[in-house]
């Protein structure tokens, strides 16, 4: 059951600050931010239990907590308003690819205890691949945070911020018994952090960190965890295909060369 309505044995939550145009018919929107109420969803982050108020600076977390708090389907996901997993990331690369139904993920369960987004390869560590995008002395007190209250995950956190890959966007499907541990864990950590990192002459990107760290974390608890994970390609919805940019540079480039032979058209 979820806020008083009816559930099912898997909930796939899509994040939204703004209206969806356009959803697979399995999902169910929950909306965020100060316009949650005008995002048309059946669901928002500032009802039942909730953080809604710390949405600016933590993101979909507000989500995360929302259905860690109010939601107790069997299975739960979380996906944004643009990104989806899908069938198969080389056909996206081409055309829009096909989010991936509930029929199609429960059979993924069938030997796995999760599904992730396909890991991200990175140049950097995952440590310096964060150092250099945002404020690294954020990332170096969640990790004292873990040593000294979680000092079982030390070791865990050594080998994510040293390797080279990590599954972002703070996506997921899995057991909500797993995501309830998941949420303790991860709660207890940005909490305690949040009493200490100042947002007062951040601009409006940066303040978005306790959602920048949580993606580096769960890949901590993640690695710590040990579940069987299964990992699927995302799309992006809003980012165009290659076959469309192809025939759009195609098109700009023949208006060129007509400038160019015939003058001003």
């Amino acid at each position: 059951m979820c806020a008083n309505g009816k559930g099912d044995m898997l909930k796939l939550f899509v994040v939204t600050h703004k209206k969806v145009t356009s959803l697979p018919q399995d999902r169910t929107l929950i909306g965020v931010g100060q316009n949650s109420g005008e995002c048309g969803a059946p669901y928002t982050d500032a009802t039942g239990q909730n953080i809604a108020e710390k949405n600016s600076s933590f993101c979909e977390l507000t989500a995360l907590y929302w259905i860690w708090k109010n939601c107790d389907a069997e299975y739960v996901g979380l996906e944004h308003y643009r990104r989806f997993f899908c069938k198969k990331r080389f056909l996206a690369f081409f055309r829009r690819s096909k989010a991936l139904e509930k029929e199609e993920i429960l059979k993924k369960f069938e030997g796995h205890e999760i599904l992730l987004p396909r890991k991200v390869r990175l140049l950097k560590s995952v440590y310096r691949n964060y150092s250099a995008a945002h404020f690294k002395q954020d990332l170096d007190l969640c990790l004292d945070i873990i040593r000294a209250d979680h000092p079982e995950y030390a070791g865990d956190c050594e080998r994510v911020m040293k390797g080279h890959t990590a599954s972002m966007y703070n996506m997921f499907v899995m057991r909500k018994k797993d995501m309830d541990e998941y949420c303790e864990w991860l709660f207890d950590i940005l909490f305690k952090a949040e009493e200490k990192i100042d947002l007062k002459n951040r601009n409006k990107y940066q303040c978005r960190v306790f959602g920048f760290l949580s993606e580096r974390l769960f890949n901590v608890w993640l690695c710590h965890r040990g579940l069987i994970a299964c990992y699927a390609p995302v799309y992006d919805r809003e980012q165009i295909p290659f076959l469309k940019k192809a025939k759009g540079a195609m098109r700009r480039l023949s208006g060129s060369m007509k400038r160019n032979k015939y003058g001003k058209v």
